[in-house]
């Protein structure tokens, strides 16, 4: 019992690499490997970034829409106390 546990962690724990250069290169499949997780990861910081981006944006131009609205409002406003003094 204890001695299966034991190499089940020792298999767990123990690296399939010896060296970080070995780690890098992984018996020449390296290149594929490694540019397929940045790829990934390139992708996947997009996805999370460019919606964040857009509502921002969205925000903003919500915002700008108000302050006009406000604005055309005061405009309108002023207008009509205009025109009621001549």
């Amino acid at each position: 019992g204890e001695t299966t546990c034991r190499k089940l962690v020792n298999r767990v724990i123990t690296m399939y690499f010896e060296t970080i250069q070995q780690l890098i290169h992984m018996d020449g499949h390296g290149i594929y490997v490694w540019s397929a997780f940045v790829i990934s990861l390139v992708v996947m910081i997009g996805l999370i970034f460019k919606p964040l981006c857009q509502t921002k944006k969205e925000f903003n131009h919500i915002r700008l829409y108000l302050k006009l609205q406000e604005v055309n409002k005061a405009s309108l406003k002023h207008e009509d106390t205009d025109a009621s003094d001549s």
